[in-house]
C-alpha cells in the first residue's frame, strides 16, 4: 500500500490505491484541515507535493481550475499543488501541510465513538 508522509510533522499513513490523500489521512485517524468537508470547493485542504507528484492521479478539470491560483509564482506555494480531497494516491508521496492533527478515525466518528 502507498505511504503518505506529511511534513513538517512527519506524520505517515497508508493509503489504498485510488484513495484521496485526505480520505486516507482521516481513515488513519487524522483530522485534515477543511471547511467544505472534502468537496473540492474551499481549497483549505491543499497540499504542496514535495516528492513524487507522479504518484498521484492526474487532476481532473475542476481540480486543475481550482488550484490554478494556488501554484507557482502567483500562489507562492511551489510548483506541485493539489487538493488533498481530490488527489488520488497511486504510490508513495510526500506532501507539505500544516494543521494535520490526530483525531478519531472516520469509522469511530461515524459510529458515534
Amino acid at each position: 500500500m502507498p505511504t503518505i508522509t506529511v511534513r513538517p510533522s512527519g506524520i505517515e499513513f497508508a493509503a489504498v490505491p485510488g484513495q484521496t490523500i485526505m480520505a486516507a489521512g482521516e481513515a488513519a485517524g487524522y483530522r485534515w484541515p477543511t471547511i467544505c468537508g472534502g468537496n473540492g470547493e474551499c481549497l483549505v485542504c491543499h497540499v504542496e507535493v514535495l516528492e513524487h507528484p507522479e504518484h498521484l492521479a492526474q487532476a481532473d478539470a475542476a481540480e486543475a481550475q481550482a488550484i490554478r491560483g494556488l501554484s507557482g509564482d502567483r500562489g507562492a506555494r511551489g510548483r506541485h499543488v493539489r487538493l488533498a480531497c481530490q488527489a488520488a494516491v497511486e504510490g508513495d508521496v510526500v506532501v507539505l501541510k500544516r494543521g494535520v492533527r490526530p483525531g478519531k478515525p472516520r469509522r469511530e466518528r461515524e459510529e458515534g465513538g
